[in-house]
């Protein structure tokens, strides 16, 4: 990572040269101009253009050495091929003035063409600037603004009201549209803004860390369509989401993105399911449409992150109070609170007789009955309540109330909000929705026009919330330290131009990893087997063992349900015969007498490394169905403890861990402490591709991985 001090020049610079301004109000040289002037920036001005004198009052110069003045930062708005020319320029002025440290590439014709001469030219020009030290923002971009220095290279945006929120995105019109859609209503304000473009030099994480120490920036708003590292990315945003919010709007779901698998894990590793994992475990709220990422971002710029996810719902209307209760009951993020026995028995003396107060937890209905000040009193009543951690209001302003009125009584109320309690508000409909939207807004108290997407909103901040109090828990994975049985377990298999261990070797890397996988003894004879059996007890499974006989079940290859020594001694002459047909030239034939677990409820536990993020670890439901039914999530490893946790309760209904139709809950610690040893496995044994335990099966005292499959590459 460049030093953060090193980005002050692209927000706040006390000077700058805009290469491509122009005097045409059709040209964005014109309007990335006029858009400087526009947002009040008090530095100095340098237009760059040859045929003009001057353009909007501020002289014109030829070329950037012309410039007598210190120069900050450059603008870029002219063609691709100009683009290097003026590169050239500022690194010959950088070594004869020592001024220019950043650069803002506006112009196309770089990587995103895809072509080869496009990639080179962008290569090209981050090497010739680098050169200089002179940071690049682009190409293929538009540019930054900082609302506080007033410094704006954006063409399209002019002004904008100060806030908290900060936008980074690979896409300047979508970013640009969040804007322009909350402008009307002044539904946000802004602190700073920067189109990455092609991120061929300062990239994303760069930006997020710069931002992590920016007093003015309350949220950060990402919208991302993916990184050649993002690895790199997601270990910036855990610390940076551990001080202040991120929320991220990523396209790209459809992408499988999974290599040819060998493994389940493998199979059901897309890259959006990938970067779903890694969003969560590193407390990032995404946002599943475009929508909720805009009303996401508006909570956390205008209220305080809540302290838990209890919630009070307070409305005049039955129907969409229901509707947010539904959306509420839907989540694990959330749940309704219990009113205090005090909070109760004022409401029942203040409200009408009708008023629904406390059925279901939380709820409070005030019915038509409603009028100005009881949303005051109410509000500040709830506020008051240690129950409560947040506070849903529903309303359809009626017209037989002042509206004004309504929202002074409102604003009024919420001055009881405490510390960390967090107040939403929906205005539903009518005619006066508008006028009661602005008159919150115009306070601070961020407006929704549909319930639902009040809950869903409450349920991203408490999932922050949650986030950000346990990130002290999410430290501790255990430090590298490989071990050598498995290393040379592996060597040896490659050395035989093996692509996968046997199971019998598979097994001996889990021993040593402490992931315990059912008893077993690999023999030769009938003798052997039984001896094993003996030692081992029945039931038993029998399974050939060896490198020339990949898909042992085709082969006839596998006994199961064996449980006396007569059918043990029948199943392997019976196995015998199936393998000499299958493979007539195998020399020696070795057999795996393994225990068989009693039936269970079926995970998949698993490790990937991945070409993009690296080792990744996978959990989920698992057996035959899980292709099919793809349940699992994925983190990147190592992964502690605590994570591997969160991933379990977020993948698995909450039925199944607490134990159903007569099975004991399952055993948290000892399934998160397997997926920590993948983590480590991965991380000391570079020569693992993908690791498969489908089945595990858990127990209250533990988990058994019952089928281990090790992919290995040189």
């Amino acid at each position: 990572m460049g030093k953060i001090s090193s980005l002050d020049a692209f927000f706040k610079p006390k000077s700058v040269a805009i290469v491509g301004a122009s005097s045409d109000p059709k040209k964005p040289g014109h309007t990335a101009l006029k858009n400087l002037v526009s947002m009040g920036y008090q530095g100095k001005v340098f237009p760059v253009n040859p045929r003009e004198e001057s353009i909007l009052g501020f002289h014109c110069y030829k070329n950037t050495l012309e410039i007598p003045e210190p120069v900050d930062v450059c603008v870029l708005l002219v063609s691709a091929d100009l683009t290097m020319k003026v590169a050239d320029e500022l690194v010959q002025r950088k070594s004869r003035f020592e001024d220019v440290t950043a650069a803002v590439c506006m112009s196309a014709g770089f990587g995103e063409l895809n072509t080869d001469e496009g990639k080179q030219r962008e290569r090209d020009l981050v090497q010739m600037l680098k050169s200089a030290s002179i940071r690049l923002i682009g190409p293929n971009c538009v540019g930054v603004f900082d609302t506080y220095s007033g410094f704006n290279t954006n063409f399209d945006i002019g002004t904008y009201p100060k806030g908290g929120v900060s936008i980074l995105t690979q896409s300047g019109a979508f970013a640009n549209s969040f804007l322009f859609w909350a402008e009307r209503l002044h539904l946000v304000g802004v602190s700073k803004f920067a189109s990455i473009g092609n991120m061929a030099d300062v990239t994303m994480g760069e930006l997020l860390n710069y931002l992590k120490d920016d007093e003015s920036t309350r949220v950060i708003a990402l919208y991302m369509e993916g990184f050649p590292n993002p690895r790199e990315f997601f270990e910036v945003a855990r610390e940076v989401s551990a001080v202040k919010p991120i929320v991220v709007m990523k396209t790209g779901k459809s992408d499988i993105g999974s290599k040819a698998a060998l493994s389940h894990t493998g199979s059901v590793a897309g890259s959006d399911a990938i970067y779903d994992g890694a969003f969560k475990q590193a407390g990032i709220v995404r946002a599943g449409t475009i929508l909720e990422f805009y009303d996401t971002i508006r909570a956390f710029e205008k209220q305080p992150v809540p302290d838990g996810n209890r919630v009070s719902i307070l409305t005049h209307m039955g129907g969409p109070g229901t509707i947010c209760i539904d959306e509420i009951s839907a989540t694990r993020e959330l749940q309704l609170a219990k009113l205090s026995p005090e909070t109760e028995k004022v409401l029942k003396s203040i409200c009408a007789p009708m008023a629904n107060i406390g059925n279901p937890d939380g709820y409070v209905d005030l019915t038509a009955a409603h009028y100005e000040k009881l949303h005051n009193q109410v509000l500040q009543i709830l506020f008051q309540d240690k129950n409560i951690d947040m506070v849903l209001q529903i309303l359809a302003p009626s017209a037989f109330l002042d509206q004004k009125l309504l929202v002074k009584e409102i604003a009024a109320g919420s001055q009881a909000q405490q510390g960390s309690k967090t107040f939403l508000n929906a205005v539903t409909f009518g005619e006066f929705a508008y006028e009661v939207r602005k008159g919150l807004e115009d306070r601070g108290m961020p407006t929704y026009e549909y319930s639902d997407m009040l809950a869903r909103v409450a349920g991203n901040m408490a999932t922050y919330a949650a986030y950000r109090k346990s990130y002290s828990k999410k430290t501790g994975t255990p430090k590298s330290n490989p071990k050598n049985l498995p290393a040379e377990i592996i060597s040896n298999a490659l050395a035989r131009e093996r692509v996968s261990l046997l199971e019998p070797e598979a097994y001996e890397v889990c021993n040593e990893y402490g992931i315990k996988v059912p008893p077993y003894r690999v023999v030769d004879s009938v003798e052997d087997a039984v001896a094993a059996a003996n030692e081992i007890g029945y039931p038993l499974a029998l399974k050939v063992v060896s490198e020339e006989i990949l898909h042992k079940t085709d082969a006839g290859g596998v006994m199961l349900g064996i449980d006396s020594d007569s059918a043990l001694k029948g199943s392997f002459e019976q196995l015998a015969a199936n393998i000499k047909n299958a493979a007539p030239n195998l020399s020696t034939m070795k057999v795996l007498v393994q225990k068989m677990i009693p039936s269970n409820t079926e995970l998949v536990l698993g490790a990937l490394r991945d070409n993009s993020f690296g080792p990744t670890v996978m959990f989920g439901m698992g057996g035959i169905y899980v292709e099919a039914l793809k349940m699992v999530g994925f983190r990147l490893s190592p992964i502690s403890l605590y994570d591997a946790k969160k991933l379990i309760l977020e993948t698995l209904p909450p039925a199944l861990i607490k134990g159903v139709r007569g099975r004991g809950p399952m055993n948290l610690d000892a399934i998160a402490g397997v997926l920590v040893s993948l983590g480590q496995l991965l991380e000391e044994q570079p020569q693992i591709e993908e690791v498969d335990f489908n089945p595990v099966l858990p127990y209250q005292d533990g988990c058994i991985a019952v089928d281990a499959r090790i992919i290995i590459s040189k």
